[in-house]
Parts: structure tokens; sequence; C-alpha cells
């Protein structure tokens, strides 16, 4: 491999850094770099350095700085913000003057520089509240205790921790770097990622494996050795550990195998981490294979937390309204007759006020307002307001609202390729094969796999399949039959709003349906709906008009007299992004 000319420096050259030492290990004492001298701008730096009774290769710690050189500038950024790499390799004596350090006689490389661990990785706890490494280790104790510190994370963003992980892990084995002692505690975490989301940060990176060279012995953690001791730091040994993590941190334990709490959350990570403990390492799962179901699991759940903290809105609508009539004070009338907004998307429609009272929601007085349509009828349409096709996406009290939890991409259950738009009548199978979770409909296809252990949800899945479809298809009247009476989407009484609602519709094209969450409360059912929509120009959801493709999760609530039917969806329950 070709030879890097890397960073070296004196540790005389550190400024006063022995008073800012920072911690101890078996394998050295770690201390803040007070003046990098100029050598290293904008880094904040850290310098390790090994005691005199550690075994350490320099050549190996050698080739883990120039592994980092070698890097693109881009995967080099991937590296820094995840990993505490060594960058710079202190020594003492004579310069060096060949880059490799075991060919500088009279030179000895005494340790190296990395990254400073964020503020953000670490966390106070009290009584002390001594800034202290915010290890995952801490997601091992029950939830009393991380309540107790201030440090509860809930399962969402577990999911979103371990992806983050796995994604990191897959990363470093395409490149041939492999963790060994991989624990919780050698992994950081934090909740305040530069865009608000869950991210973990590796450290002690000289124990890793790079290119097949060590810097020290590889040592396993107590309750994290692998079964083939002679596998200490291999893909299949860093599997066997990411697997012990992701049930544990379900488990909320320090030593469990049970993998019944990571079954509740997901089966097909649960069937991962048997096949990690695997005794023969072929076996075990390559962290590739994690992704797509740690993606799937973290925005099945996120859809989840949505529809739970919409339900819980809904009563606290309820009671409040409950506690207004019983005052006397005057209830909020249902707005009839408003005039559209000017401009606006589909989904704008359905984002028109409710009453405050919530169900039974009146009736809406036939719109007078004639001529432009475009964002406020388009909205009422699919979810309950005034008019079109936002209405499947929007809040009646409130804008296309992206409040759901942070997602890690825009939608899983995206299609992967186009779909016919609104003006092109072909499709490619109008009645696909059902397969096993599946409800099939002439135009429509809902995956309702996510929640096929519900009693309603092939119920709820073949409802909205006949309503997609209908729509697909042009069959508007029948696509109008699945809206409660009560319904703000359209005035079913009334024909100029039937109308205007069909005039709407003509417009859209919606695939890729996946119905991913389910919940009863107070007699309605909550639907979770994941779909792509391809609409005219004009009609894209608010602030993004002129899209004419866009992932949807709406979380709808349904009516069940003699079959579900589409209410509304309730505040805080639908988002959206281009695609």
């Amino acid at each position: 491999m070709t030879e890097v000319r890397v960073p070296w420096v004196l540790p005389e050259k550190l400024g006063a850094y022995q008073a800012q030492r920072l911690g101890d290990g078996g394998q050295g004492i770690v201390y803040g770099v007070p003046d990098p001298a100029g050598l290293f701008p904008g880094q904040t730096l850290v310098y390790k350095e090994y005691r005199k009774n550690v075994v350490y290769s320099a050549d190996a710690l050698y080739e883990m700085v120039c592994f980092r050189q070698r890097l693109t500038p881009g995967e080099r950024a991937f590296l820094d913000e995840r990993l505490t790499w060594p960058t710079v390799l202190a020594y003492r004596g004579p310069d060096p003057q060949d880059p490799v350090p075991s060919r500088n006689q009279g030179t000895e490389v005494v340790g190296f520089l990395m990254g400073r661990v964020p503020a953000s990785y670490q966390v106070r706890i009290p009584p002390g509240n001594e800034a202290k490494p915010q290890a995952m280790q801490y997601l091992l104790n029950d939830d009393a205790y991380a309540t107790r510190i201030g440090l509860l994370v809930d399962d969402v963003r577990r999911l979103e921790l371990l992806l983050d992980l796995a994604r990191t892990l897959d990363w470093l084995h395409r490149r041939q770097v492999v963790i060994g002692d991989l624990s919780p505690n050698n992994v950081l975490f934090t909740l305040q990622g530069p865009q608000g989301e869950a991210r973990c940060l590796l450290i002690d990176c000289d124990s890793m494996r790079c290119l097949g060279r060590d810097v020290l012995d590889q040592v396993a953690t107590p309750d994290w050795e692998v079964p083939d001791t002679e596998q200490k730091a291999t893909p299949a040994s860093d599997s066997w550990k990411f697997g012990l993590l992701a049930a544990r941190i379900f488990s909320r334990s320090f030593d469990s195998t049970d993998l019944v709490p990571l079954r509740a959350v997901s089966t097909e990570l649960a069937n991962l981490a048997s096949r990690a403990q695997s005794l023969d390492p072929v076996r075990r799962p390559a962290l590739v294979e994690w992704l797509k179901p740690l993606e799937l699991a973290h925005h099945r759940a996120g859809q989840q937390q949505a529809a739970a903290q919409a339900a819980q809105a809904f009563r606290a609508a309820q009671a409040q309204a409950q506690a207004q009539t019983q005052t006397g004070q005057p209830r909020a009338q249902a707005r009839t007759g408003a005039q559209p907004p000017t401009g606006g998307s589909p989904a704008a429609v359905f984002a028109q006020p409710a009453p405050a009272s919530a169900p039974p929601l009146r009736r809406p007085a036939p719109s007078s307002a004639g001529g432009k349509v475009v964002g406020w009828l388009l909205a009422a349409v699919l979810v309950g307001g005034v008019g079109g096709y936002a209405v499947t996406h929007m809040h009646p009290t409130g804008g296309s609202g992206s409040a759901s939890p942070t997602t890690l991409s825009a939608s899983p259950y995206s299609d992967t390729t186009d779909t016919p738009g609104p003006t092109d009548p072909t499709t490619d199978d109008p009645t696909p094969t059902p397969t096993p979770d599946q409800a099939v409909t002439t135009g429509a296809t809902v995956d309702y796999s996510q929640v096929a252990d519900d009693p309603a949800a092939e119920d709820v899945a073949t409802m909205f399949a006949e309503f997609f479809g209908a729509i697909n298809e042009q069959d508007y009247d029948n696509a109008l039959k699945y809206y409660d009476p009560d319904s703000a989407a359209v005035d079913l009484g009334s024909s100029s709003s039937r109308a205007q609602w069909k005039k709407v519709m003509s417009t859209t094209r919606d695939s890729g349906f996946m119905l991913s969450a389910l919940t009863t409360d107070s007699g309605y059912t909550m639907a979770t709906l994941n779909f792509r929509s391809h609409q005219a120009a004009g009609y894209g959801p608010s602030g993004s008009t002129d899209d004419t493709c866009d992932d949807w999760t709406v979380t709808y609530q349904l009516t069940d007299t003699g079959g579900y039917r589409i209410l509304k969806a309730p505040k805080g329950g639908v988002s959206h992004t281009s695609c």
C-alpha cells in the first residue's frame, strides 16, 4: 500500500497538557490539548499517551492515521463525526525522517491525537452533576433509573440509535475496519445530532482492527465475549455483539439474551438477533442486513407514536369541549361557506379548522365559492375538509403539518419507480395477484403486514384499497361512499360539493400504500397510512404547490358503523416530503 506522510507532533508542543487530565485507562492517559501550536486549525483535540508498560504497534497506529488520510473529504467527514479516530502521531526523540515509525531509529511513538468528545455526547448525573460520557450502557438500565437521572429514551429513539450504529458499522466493514471490543461502554450517543437526530459515537478506536492490523491486543468486555475466542475482531464477532446490543437495549438488561422484548418491537429484528447468536460465524447476519428492517421498525414505531399522540390530542379536545359545555361556554361553530384561500395545495382543504368540540362534526354547508379551488379544495377530499385531494394529507385545524417524529428517510414505503400520473390512464396491472397481508382491489393495493396482528387490519386496509382504487379508476361516486356522513371532506348531500370534490380528485393518482399503525380510542379507529401521490402541478401540498410527487404519512380517524368510514385526520397526524 502506498505510504502516506502523516502529521507528527512532540507532546511538548501541545502546551501545558498535563494540567488538562481528562481520564485514565489501563492503556494510557487522556489529556486535553490547550495549544495545538497552529498545526491543526479548527480542531478540538485530546492527546492519549500510552503507559510505559503497554505493548502496542506504532506501525499499526501509523496505518490507522494513513487510513483516514486516504479517505475522500466526504468519507473523512463521516469518520470524524462518528469515531474518535487517531489523526496525529505523538513522538519523542529525533524528528522522524521516514513515514513508517519502525524505520526511524531512536524515535518513539508515545501516543496520538484524536478528536475530543463533543458536549452533546456527555451527561451530567445528579447529585454531583459531573460531566461523564453518555455511553449506551445507560440504556441498559430500567426506565425507573433512567427517569431518575433524566435520561429516559423511548423505543423510537432506541431504534434510531441502533440504525445509526448499524450504518456506521456497515460503512467500516466495507472498508476493512472491525470494532472487536464492541460494547455499550465504547459507544456514546446523543439525541441532539445536527438535525435533531439520534446519533452514535465510537470511542477507543485504537482497539479496532484496521486493514487486518491491531495496535493493541484484542480484548473483550465481560458478558460481551464471542464464543469463538479465535475470532475476536471480525465482522462476525461484531455481528454477535450487535445482536446482543439490539436485544439488551430493549430488555433493559446488562446480561440478558432474552429476545421477547425485541420481538415485541419487531419480529424481523428479533430473528436477526437470534441469527447473530449462532455458534457458526458464517450464519451470523452482516450488518447491512440490519439496515432495512431497522428502517422499517423505526418508521413503524414513529407512526404508532404519532397515532398515540394524535389520539391523546383528540381526548384532550373532547375533554375541553365537555368542560366548556358544562360551564356554559359557547362552543366553536363549524365553518360554513368559508372562502377558499388563494393558491395553496391539494392538502390545504383538509387544513380548514374543525369545531373545537370535536366529533361528531357538523356537516359544512355547501361552498358557494367558485373559481380557484386548488389548495383549499384539494385538501378536503381525502380526509375531511371541504374539497379535494389535499384533504387526505392535511389536518382540519392546521397546515400540512410535519410534526411527526424524526425520520431517517422520506418514506421507506415509497415506490421506487414512477407511477402513471392522473392524466395517464395506463396501469401495469390493475388487479395484481394478492399476497399475504395485502388488500387488493382494482386500482390499489394496501400492504398491512406491519399491523397484521390487529384484528381490524384487513378490514381497514380493504376500505382504503377500495377508496383509493375507486379514485384511481375515476369511479368517484363509489369512492364517496367511504366518507362518514359527518366528514368535513365533502358535503355528501350537496351536488355542487360532490362535483367540486370530483374535479379536484381528477388531478391525482396515488400508490405504494402501507398501513403502518392501528389504534382504537374513544370509539374511533386511528389508522396511519403511508403512500405516494402524483398530482398535477399547482395541486401540491401547502408551501409546495408545484410538487407533482409527494410521499405522505397520514393518520386517519375512522368510524365503524356498518363498515369503516373516513371522518378526518387529527392535528399532528399529517406529514409529507417531496419525492
